[in-house]
């Protein structure tokens, strides 16, 4: 048995996604915004990442508001927000996210702690990706 391996031209699935994202689709938006969030197939920009996260998100998809919690919790590109961070990886547990659940039941073994201030402590899990990104 032999397999035909594709060449990937990441300008190309940029943007397919994009296209999509903008008719709605959510994964395409949460695709969307890890391009924008890691520069692949299109420059770097993390404004346009969270814009497409939060799109996503509102749309019900998991890995979105994992992402955005990130960016809250770590700063990045905007003030830290702890407790929106929080708001963020609850929200993608209760979407079932594993990556999620893993985290927040670290920061549960620390009783002695408020959550946010175990987050601020832990912080932070790297974010999540998509399928067309090798890791």
């Amino acid at each position: 048995m032999s397999f035909q391996v594709l060449a990937v031209n990441e300008k190309d699935d940029f943007v397919y996604d994009l296209s999509l994202a903008t008719q709605g689709v959510s994964v395409s938006q949460y695709n969307t915004g890890v391009n924008y969030s890691i520069g692949r197939g299109i420059t770097k920009d993390l404004e346009k990442a969270m814009y497409w996260y939060q799109r996503a998100s509102e749309q019900g998809h998991s890995k979105a508001p994992f992402n955005i919690a990130i960016f809250y919790s770590d700063g990045i590109d905007i003030d830290p927000d702890s407790q929106l961070a929080l708001k963020y990886f609850l929200i993608a547990e209760e979407r079932g996210n594993l990556s999620a659940k893993n985290f927040l039941n670290k920061l549960r073994q620390y009783e002695e702690m408020q959550m946010e201030d175990a987050l601020i402590k832990l912080c932070c899990p790297d974010p999540l990706s998509h399928s067309m990104i090798k890791n």
